[in-house]
């Protein structure tokens, strides 16, 4: 009986080089905080849906289905813009910047992603989806002092340019998480804002 290979793998609106430059740049000030560990920048991007364990063969199978329920969706900007952390409170894990509105075209993907993996067991994420890119991450004790100035940090205008989503396999090792790009899937440019 044949085995079937699996991969981790996600979807995500990825962020371009000049935003994941700005970002970087702006947050510079977390290299220097105790036990905080900065996202390497070229790694920005924002988890649209998470389906860890997944059959290789499911690329191909559900290929065709994204491409014309996804292709549909007009491109969209997403404006970075608010700042926080996760979970809130004296022990945080992630320090994010996002937007809590969520536009109608990244809500219609998410819905899309959502109702054709469900079909291969794969549940619908119970929170309410807020996009958000992770900064960094918290490997220690962590001044409260670098949590209030990431918090408060006024952020110039940060635009993510959505065109399309990116089907990513991640492979984790100790040197931190690999992204690799499985499959790109575009959004309708002619109807995008």
């Amino acid at each position: 009986m044949n085995e079937i290979h699996h991969i981790r793998s996600f979807f995500a609106l990825s962020c371009d080089e000049e935003l994941s430059r700005k970002l970087a740049d702006h947050f510079k000030f977390l290299e220097v905080c105790p036990g905080v560990k900065p996202t390497p920048s070229h790694e920005y991007h924002i988890t649209l849906k998470f389906l860890g364990k997944t059959p290789v063969d499911l690329l191909k199978k559900t290929e065709e289905n994204l491409h014309q329920s996804i292709g549909q969706i007009p491109s969209f900007s997403l404006k970075l813009n608010t700042t926080g952390i996760f979970p809130r409170g004296s022990h945080p894990k992630i320090l994010w910047i996002g937007n809590r509105h969520v536009p109608l075209p990244l809500q219609q993907i998410v819905l899309q992603l959502n109702l054709l993996f469900k079909d291969y067991g794969y549940p619908r994420e119970e929170r309410r989806f807020k996009p958000h890119v992770t900064l960094a991450r918290v490997k220690g004790e962590v001044t409260k002092t670098c949590i209030e100035k990431f918090i408060q940090s006024e952020c110039p205008p940060m635009v993510l340019q959505a065109k399309d989503i990116i089907w990513y396999e991640s492979q984790l090792s100790s040197a931190g998480p690999e992204y690799i790009e499985r499959m790109r899937i575009p959004l309708n440019m002619k109807k995008g804002r």
